[in-house]
């Protein structure tokens, strides 16, 4: 990942999750993220699962996970002015990190800083999705002043 696309990440606010079920059937869905890792490191990129109705706390995307690890993020920036069109493609691997799990705590706090709507809930108490990077890609006006 280069700075550039890490600093795209960064601003952004939402990205879009790619999973497949183990028949390869499709699934996307916009989520919050955050990337776990000190710059200069290769980092990850976490994704909860916040809170749901009881009904719906088996998502589709964590049933994938489960049948196949291989997902895409991508994140992008449209602009009717076509000059500032940018995204990054992140593709990896997929983990579930249930609470207790290395990495879920750090999964946690790193989401609870990015967004101030989840200090009201319990994400420290649900499965969240980290995702290694195996590697971007990215096209278009990445820095900010695009």
């Amino acid at each position: 990942m280069t700075p550039e696309e890490r600093a795209f990440l960064e601003r952004a606010r939402v990205g879009r999750l790619a999973t497949a079920d183990g028949e390869g059937n499709p699934h996307a869905v916009p989520v919050c993220y955050a990337l776990v890792g000190d710059p200069g490191e290769s980092p990850g990129i976490a994704t909860p699962v916040d809170e749901k109705p009881k009904s719906t706390r088996d998502l589709r995307r964590v049933r994938d996970v489960r049948a196949n690890p291989r997902v895409a993020l991508i994140v992008d920036r449209y602009a009717e002015d076509w000059s500032r069109l940018a995204w990054v493609q992140v593709r990896g691997r997929a983990e579930l990190l249930d609470p207790g799990d290395a990495g879920h705590d750090r999964a946690v706090r790193a989401l609870e800083a990015r967004y101030d709507q989840y200090s009201d809930h319990a994400l420290d108490e649900r499965v969240a999705i980290r995702i290694e990077v195996d590697r971007t890609l990215s096209w278009g006006a990445l820095d900010p002043g695009a």
